[in-house]
């Protein structure tokens, strides 16, 4: 029992070993170069408590500032921080427990730990908590960019670890045995990439924290407003009010990337991703079915003709469930629990919150619905005293046409042959916004023709939907995928004619043919076509766009094998890999015997480089021995290289301090097993006595 006390006596005793002020700086560079992007996504108090830390730290390296040094001091410190953290975390983001409020008490944790650093475990603590801050960037961007500077920075807290046990040891020396280590972990990492069992999205795909959009606008915007819009996610919304779509041209972010089978693309005039489809109106907004009138749908009957072209789409997280197709599709996933509305909108079961791909075959030449529709009486409906200029022009038009097909070419030479323009920035509407864009502005964007010329064909008596979505695209010439971006967000009308069924009419190009024959980038302002340092230049504009169209392949690469890397596409991998019918207990067996494997390896080329090392040093002691036998100063057999040394020393005295500080190093080298073995054959090299 007394040995036992005096033990525990012992241990409580231990001395605590402090860190250099060189390991305290590494983790203070390494945490603020880990943290800096968060700042991006963060209030600005994280950024600021984060600073205030790291720089009271600092000054306390530089100017020797007071930090607290008692447990009373310590615990009156984390209790206040920890309080004003918590205040603030339920300022900015409320009772929600999410990836925002977790990664902001993380980022602000990491900075309160390096104040109190004093001794190794809490450079190890900080360490680890460097680790677990470098993972949540992938919460939020999982870009190439990211992934490299995440990996420089899982070095540095490397390199900062074998700095608080090596602070003596060359920078050089520590960022390349810090390389290795990643290097030696590369082969594991893809071998359990490729193996482990893959749940169903990317791994990272976690969802944004405030995702919930409106299903309708507030009563008090009107229409030509712009509505809210979530801050973490832009895309198509299922309304439309005048004004709405014309803002995602602001935005370069991709929508969906698309790979045809056999590199078969459709013509430009053919490029309509169809998207939610919109029936109602009260005036201000259009808005889709309720979900009571989807419960009465039919199946949609589809008459094709040609050849269906096929093709994968990679969909961009949009927090809705409509899926985007070429129109018309009439083949689609099942595994995705995915449904064909009877208006021809694409949904799956489950909100679309991460990168998902889908294979789908689609005629550009069909009749939808050529008998009757289940719905034909919402495409009729407007709302009373609403429009009454319209409605008037809309009957004089009917007058003068012979058929409902006249009528509708009589409505779009209206818009071709009157002052009507295509704007990217059309002023504000205000009050019946109709009336106001069809006798008074007559410039907008899709949208603003689209639902006017539906307001026409429903004051005629002939059924009309809007129907949204994108049109066109740009094909890299690299990888031949055709990238669609919010800025390719498009509105178009079906009207419904007997016999022919639901046909499509872009109004839009009655105004803007170059809109829908060539794509909205030639209708963009040249800086955002390419930079404006260089929109002059046509060979720089070149070269910039070859640059830009590899980067964007490789993009589309990365997010194709890396980020969307799920089960389906891992089956497909394992398959050409040569693994016959892959299942979960023949991907862990392969992953068990590579992983021994891996270990194998690296435990025979670690072995083997100490040996190549010790064989190394042996020949460069060898050396030193044969210039110290130019003088008739040989070891002998017996002779150990300590007494060795103080032979060499007592007959050159001039050459006394080199040989002491060479045999210093070599019995740290060859006998404690210390990593200054560079330092010693420097030493070595240098040393050349004269006769």
């Amino acid at each position: 029992m007394n040995v036992y006390r005096h033990w525990r006596y012992m241990v409580s005793k231990k001395p605590v070993i402090a860190p250099s002020k060189t390991t305290i700086h590494w983790l203070m560079v390494t945490l603020s170069i880990i943290a800096i992007p968060h700042f991006f996504y963060q209030p600005l108090w994280v950024a600021a408590i984060f600073t205030l830390m790291m720089g009271w730290r600092a000054m306390n390296s530089w100017r020797r500032w007071p930090l607290p040094v008692d447990k009373r001091a310590l615990k009156v410190l984390h209790s206040f921080f920890a309080v004003l953290t918590i205040v603030l975390v339920f300022y900015s983001y409320g009772i929600t427990i999410g990836r925002d409020a977790g990664v902001a008490l993380l980022t602000t944790m990491a900075a309160f730990k390096v104040v109190e650093v004093r001794s190794l475990r809490d450079i190890y603590l900080s360490c680890f908590m460097g680790f677990f801050l470098v993972i949540t960037h992938f919460f939020f961007n999982q870009s190439i960019p990211i992934v490299v500077l995440m990996l420089v920075n899982v070095i540095l807290l490397i390199c900062c670890l074998i700095t608080a046990n090596e602070s003596d040891s060359s920078i050089k020396h520590r960022l390349k045995q810090s390389s290795i280590i990643v290097l030696q972990a590369v082969p594991l990492m893809l071998l359990l990439f490729v193996l482990f069992p893959r749940i169903s999205g990317p791994i990272w795909g976690l969802p944004n924290d405030a995702m919930d959009i409106p299903d309708s606008l507030p009563d008090s915007m009107t229409l030509g407003e712009v509505p809210p819009q979530n801050n973490a996610i832009t895309g198509m919304s299922d309304n439309i009010t005048i004004g709405n779509i014309s803002q995602l041209i602001q935005s370069d972010a991709i929508a969906f990337r698309v790979k045809f089978e056999n590199n078969q693309f459709p013509q430009r005039q053919d490029l309509y991703w169809r998207g939610p489809v919109l029936w109602h109106t009260d005036g201000k907004r259009w808005l889709p079915l309720t979900e009571n009138q989807k419960r009465h749908e039919t199946t949609s009957k589809i008459h094709v003709t040609g050849n269906a072209l096929s093709y994968n789409i990679t969909l961009e997280p949009h927090d809705r469930r409509w899926l985007f197709a070429l129109d018309f599709p009439t083949k689609y996933p099942q595994t995705m629990q995915t449904r064909l509305s009877a208006d021809g909108g694409l949904n799956s079961v489950e909100a679309i919150k991460q990168r998902v791909q889908y294979q789908l075959s689609s005629h550009t030449d069909y009749l939808f619905n050529p008998d009757s529709d289940p719905n034909l009486r919402y495409g009729l409906n407007l709302p009373d005293d609403h429009h009454p200029r319209s409605q008037q022009l809309a009957r004089q038009l009917l007058e003068s046409s012979t058929s409902k097909t006249a009528y509708i070419d009589a409505v779009l030479d209206y818009f071709h042959q009157q002052n009507f323009s295509y704007s990217l920035s059309p002023p504000a509407l205000r009050g019946d916004t109709i009336d106001q864009f069809l006798f008074e502005s007559r410039q907008g964007f899709c949208e603003h023709y689209a639902a006017s010329f539906t307001v026409l064909m429903r004051a005629a008596g002939i059924p009309a939907r809007i129907v949204t979505g994108y049109q066109g695209g740009e094909i890299n010439p690299v990888d031949q995928i055709l990238t669609v971006r919010q800025r390719d967000a498009h509105a178009w009308t079906e009207v419904w004619l007997p016999e022919q069924g639901w046909i499509r009419i872009d109004p839009t190009a009655a105004v803007a043919s170059n809109r829908v024959d060539f794509g909205i980038r030639d209708l963009l302002p040249a800086e955002r076509r390419s930079p404006a340092a260089i929109a002059n230049h046509d060979r720089l504009v070149e070269i910039w766009q070859s640059a830009k169209n590899n980067w964007d392949a490789l993009n589309s690469a990365w997010d194709m094998w890396v980020v969307s890397y799920g089960p389906e596409r891992q089956l497909d991998l394992l398959k050409k890999l040569g693994m016959h019918q892959p299942d979960w207990q023949k991907m862990i067996a392969w992953l068990a015997i590579g992983i021994a494997l891996i270990f194998v390896w690296i435990a025979w080329t670690t072995l083997r480089q100490k040996s190549v090392s010790k064989n190394k040093v042996q020949r460069v002691y060898q050396t030193f021995c044969g210039k110290l036998a130019r003088f008739n100063i040989i070891k002998r057999p017996h002779e150990g290289p300590e007494d060795f040394a103080l032979r060499a020393q007592h007959a050159l005295p001039e050459y006394q301090q080199q040989i002491a500080s060479i045999n210093h190093l070599y019995l740290h080298v060859r006998y404690r097993g210390d990593t200054i073995a560079e330092d010693f054959f420097q030493a070595v090299k240098q040393f050349d006595p004269h006769p």
